[in-house]
């Protein structure tokens, strides 16, 4: 009989952390948007943003609290009386 070791048969998942900034096109696929639409959010200061050179930046925490701000505080009704 053969001795195996105890190797996996699958590589190990590679977790990848969270980066501490999103470009516009990271943010835009964030937000399942444009990256047009993305700049009109950063231009009207309705997300924060660095920039950095030419390129504006995004905080991921900054974009889920966009995301919580503009949740309706009311559920919406299931349909018309």
């Amino acid at each position: 009989m053969r001795n195996k070791k105890n190797i996996p048969s699958v590589a190990p998942s590679v977790v990848h952390p969270e980066p501490l900034l999103l470009d516009i096109h990271g943010a835009a696929r964030a937000l399942s948007t444009t990256p047009w639409a993305v700049r009109s959010l950063l231009w009207d200061k309705q997300i924060p943003y660095i920039k950095i050179g030419r390129k504006y930046l995004v905080d991921p925490a900054d974009l889920r609290a966009f995301i919580q701000r503009e949740k309706p505080s009311e559920p919406v009704s299931g349909g018309a009386q």
